[in-house]
């Protein structure tokens, strides 16, 4: 099983985020910091699946410039949430992890899949500190394939390649569980992997994929899908 790293395994660190926009004078309530995440990377999708059918070049936004109007930030003060969101997310000027809080059941769910011999791998985008980030969250020893370190990015199926390789595994028995349309599920099928859409909030009313609410139960999507 592959899995996507943030909005998978991980979330922005809720108090983290709400104490540093505090800081600068900007509030918003943490507890709402998942459902933003989820209400965002739907943002993102919409604007890639706009882009590709218009045949544009319009620029989507990025991911802090999709998150803080869905947590209430006018914008008006957009880029000084985006200068507080790029000095947490820079390692080497901040001495936390922003992408540190585990999706619920994430630790459990992942050792469990693990103690029945299914191999799990974290394929993600990232800036060549995923596996860092990770250990760093809890989640020692688990396998990372990194965009930055393995010079693709999803939706570029050679990540996924790169990943099938590590773990010895066919595309015919993988599955990929990531929460973007416009990466992972079609950069898993572009691989030939069957992709799980992970929406905890019922965002995406596609019937050409599979669907998961939350990690717990994962095993019964698995055994579906593949």
């Amino acid at each position: 099983m592959f899995l996507d790293a943030g909005g998978v395994v991980v979330l922005p660190d809720r108090h983290l985020l709400a104490g540093a926009l505090a800081d600068a004078g900007i509030q918003i309530d943490p507890d709402a910091v998942p459902r933003a995440h989820y209400r965002a990377t739907r943002t993102l999708d919409r604007a890639t699946a706009t882009a590709t059918a218009t045949a544009t070049a319009t620029a989507r936004p990025d991911y802090p410039g999709a998150l803080f109007p869905q947590l209430g930030i006018v914008p008006g003060r957009t880029a000084e949430s985006i200068a507080v969101w790029d000095r947490l997310a820079d390692r080497r000027r901040s001495p936390h992890v922003l992408w540190s809080e585990p999706t619920p059941g994430a630790v459990e769910v992942i050792a469990a899949l693990q103690d029945a011999g299914i191999a799990v791998i974290v394929v993600t985008n990232s800036d060549g500190r995923g596996e860092e980030n990770l250990r760093a969250s809890g989640f020692a020893g688990l396998p990372v394939v990194d965009s930055t370190v393995v010079g693709a990015a999803k939706p570029d199926p050679r990540i996924f390649e790169i990943a099938l390789a590590r773990a010895g595994a066919t595309a015919a028995e993988t599955v990929h569980v990531g929460d973007m349309l416009s990466t992972d599920v079609a950069g898993a099928r572009a691989a030939g992997i069957t992709p799980i859409h992970f929406d905890p909030l019922r965002l995406c009313r596609a019937t050409d994929h599979r669907h998961a609410r939350s990690l717990p139960g994962m095993r019964r999507h698995v055994s579906a899908a593949l």
